[in-house]
């Protein structure tokens, strides 16, 4: 079933209009990709973990001379795995 909602979405409502994804792989892809691999009691915990991470509120932070997001979770993601769209802020922040 959460595969098929998740189809559904993308089916449903056009990119254009999905809310920017503050990962390089988007929510929905990740939650779909967990989902099909691990199964469903996966997915699900996949897609609460990205609903807790995946919000405005993040901040660029550097450590370890790295760049890094820090999510409003209080959790970290390296610039490598950040959205594109980020990309230039990043490089605007060095």
């Amino acid at each position: 079933m959460l595969l098929a909602a998740i189809r559904l979405y993308w089916a449903a409502w056009p990119e254009r209009f999905r809310r920017g994804c503050l990962f390089r792989e988007s929510c929905s892809r990740h939650v779909y990709r967990i989902t099909r691999q691990q199964g469903p009691r996966c997915g699900v915990r996949a897609l609460l973990a990205r609903y807790r991470t995946c919000r405005p509120g993040y901040a660029i932070v550097a450590a370890h001379g790295q760049r890094w997001l820090s999510l409003v979770d209080g959790s970290f993601i390296p610039a490598g795995e950040a959205a594109p769209r980020l990309l230039p802020t990043l490089a605007d922040e060095e």
